[in-house]
């Protein structure tokens, strides 16, 4: 539905494939990496783990949805492992999410 790949969906998660099949599959059902999960898919954890509540979130999470075009791209940071960003708070990623945008709209201005 987000059409993401488990390759893409495990690596914005910090998380291995394998992870993401054994979440689809039935086979994972400890609950460790839902809130992941959830954020990057914009689902309710609740949904996501258990199949209860509305699907969609009332309001959108941190990070939003990538634009089409980038969807189907892989981490475009190779140099930071997502994991580190997903371990932040959501506070945390925000104040990240801000600084990250200054620094690239003064990159953009130097093109």
């Amino acid at each position: 539905m987000r059409k993401l790949s488990q390759a893409e969906l495990a690596q914005a998660c910090g998380v291995s494939q394998g992870t993401i099949g054994n979440y689809e599959s039935g086979r994972r059902t400890r609950p460790q990496n839902i809130f992941r999960l959830a954020e990057v898919l914009e689902v309710s954890p609740a949904w996501l783990a258990m199949n209860t509540g509305p699907m969609e979130l009332s309001s959108p999470s941190v990070f939003a949805e990538p634009p089409a075009p980038m969807v189907s791209t892989v981490w475009p940071l190779p140099g930071i492992d997502p994991a580190r960003i997903w371990a932040l708070s959501a506070q945390k990623r925000e104040v990240l999410t801000q600084a990250v945008a200054g620094m690239l709209a003064l990159l953009e201005e130097q093109s």
